[in-house]
């Protein structure tokens, strides 16, 4: 009788709790079928808002088209006022039926630098579907601009759309420290909230809200105004010794970087036209940091013990490196954000062959260098979040070099200087490139490709004379020069 009782009160008590979930569901949808009903009108009968390439962080002034007809009004070319940043570029006005338009947008790694386009990642791609298909008339247009941030990209992405474009390439991340942006005004939400915004995004009301806002926030706000012409920090007198740490401007930076990424996806998403993203690589191994600065609140006697066994370490040499650990690493426990002495302590752990905690000190020195001319990990994260989350195909051209170099360490085997890739790098980028469009079913893979593509190289390379090669050993010393503050790049 007890145990008939027990299971009574039991079924009664789970009957309740049960009522209670139900109660509470039902008050949930009681409260949220306004928002319900104003989602499905608004999905229903309102069209996706536009997308809004405005910048809220910053304006150009005297900005001219990237492209202008010619004189026969036969093809479009690079402006001229537009050449001291590009190289010239030329495609027909009249697109012909068996053409296939390819854009290529970032900074001076598309360029093809320290050489120029004709070793470029763009040129490989273009001799790759030659030898896929050599009936099409493969339209590969190099817009790798000197020193260009995605912020500045973004208004040549909307120029190019009205070009009949079939496909868009789009690799940046390196330069969006080398003008003086300011994030003065920027209240950073947290990380939480900023999620729960990009989530959001997927409703229609709550989008057009956000258009509506966003662009009065545009218009009211206070932004930086940039010229033309780029004009970098490191180009002005004692341009190194400006940089400081700043967390605002990291911050802002990071953030305005992911919303320009997200801004030219969203546009080639509207317009119809594909787009594949390029994850950059960076010299871990064989780039020291560019500027170094002790922690902002350290004290004198610190910084003086930090020097001191940074100095202790150096005397030994490299015969003995466990030696040289010690005090670097006490050296760090004092400072953790000097980048210069982080470095060190990954040369010394690459040198014995400690790969996995040689990759760690490195990339905490790359984070930690003050004059950020590599691309930062949230950067990177910010490209492979924007690749999963809006399903763009990736090239992770850091990948693949890293699972190509020992140790998984990128160095000079695939770069040239801090960010560079070498003629190798740019063919490898090409090949993957390739085989994204060849799983999208623009260019199927013949048979013979890897014997013809290798020819169609072959007398590529030929083509190409001494003269092409020093100037590009040339120009790489003065961008390395550059880099470290000491003279103007061109």
């Amino acid at each position: 009788m007890e145990t008939g009782q027990f299971i009574r009160r039991n079924v009664r008590g789970r009957r309740m709790r049960l009522r209670i979930i139900a109660f509470h569901l039902a008050a949930v949808l009681v409260v949220l079928s306004p928002l319900l009903v104003v989602e499905a009108v608004t999905r229903l009968c309102v069209p996706a808002p536009p997308v809004d390439p405005e910048d809220p962080y910053v304006s150009f002034t005297g900005l001219h088209p990237l492209f202008t007809l010619n004189a026969a009004g036969t093809h479009f070319e690079t402006a001229e006022e537009r050449l001291a940043a590009f190289r010239r570029q030329s495609f027909a006005a009249v697109k012909g039926s068996r053409a296939f338009r390819i854009f290529c947008l970032g900074g001076s790694t598309v360029q093809g630098r320290p050489y120029s386009v004709e070793t470029s990642l763009t040129t490989w791609l273009q001799l790759n579907l030659r030898a896929a298909q050599p009936e099409m008339d493969w339209e590969v247009i190099n817009c790798g601009g000197i020193s260009y941030a995605g912020y500045r990209l973004v208004p040549i992405l909307e120029e190019l759309l009205r070009y009949q474009p079939d496909l868009f390439i789009i690799c940046t991340g390196h330069n969006e420290f080398l003008e003086d942006v300011s994030y003065g005004r920027l209240k950073r939400a947290p990380r939480v909230l900023i999620r729960l915004h990009r989530l959001l995004l997927n409703l229609r009301s709550y989008s057009l809200a956000d258009h509506w806002l966003s662009d009065r926030r545009v218009r009211h706000s206070r932004r930086t105004v940039l010229s033309a012409d780029v004009r970098t920090k490191l180009d002005m007198e004692k341009g190194l010794q400006s940089y400081r740490r700043d967390t605002v401007r990291r911050g802002g930076t990071i953030e305005h970087f992911r919303r320009n990424l997200e801004t030219m996806v969203r546009m080639c998403r509207e317009a119809r036209v594909p787009i594949i993203l390029v994850n950059p690589v960076s010299n871990l191994k064989d780039c020291p940091p560019f500027k170094s600065e002790f922690q902002a609140d350290l004290p004198q006697e610190q910084r003086q013990r930090v020097t001191d066994l940074i100095e202790q370490a150096r005397a030994l040499g490299w015969t003995d490196i466990y030696g040289k650990i010690g005090p670097l690493e006490q050296a760090a426990a004092i400072d953790d954000r000097h980048a210069a002495l982080l470095y060190q302590i990954g040369v010394c752990y690459e040198r014995l062959g400690r790969f996995s905690e040689a990759k760690q000190w490195f990339l905490k020195a790359k984070e930690e260098d003050v004059c950020p001319l590599r691309m930062l990990e949230p950067m990177h994260d910010a490209v492979l979040d924007i690749a999963v989350g809006k399903r763009v195909p990736l090239v992770d051209a850091r990948s693949l070099m890293e699972e190509r170099t020992p140790g998984g360490i990128p160095g000079e085997e695939w770069l040239l200087d801090h960010v560079h890739p070498s003629i190798e790098g740019h063919q490898l980028i090409a090949d993957e490139l390739y085989g994204i469009m060849e799983r999208m079913k623009i260019a199927p893979r013949p048979d013979n490709w890897r014997a013809v593509r290798d020819e169609l190289r072959r007398r590529h390379l030929g083509s190409l004379n001494e003269a092409y090669y020093a100037h590009g050993a040339e120009q790489l010393k003065r961008l390395n020069e550059w880099a470290r503050g000491r003279i103007p790049s061109e």
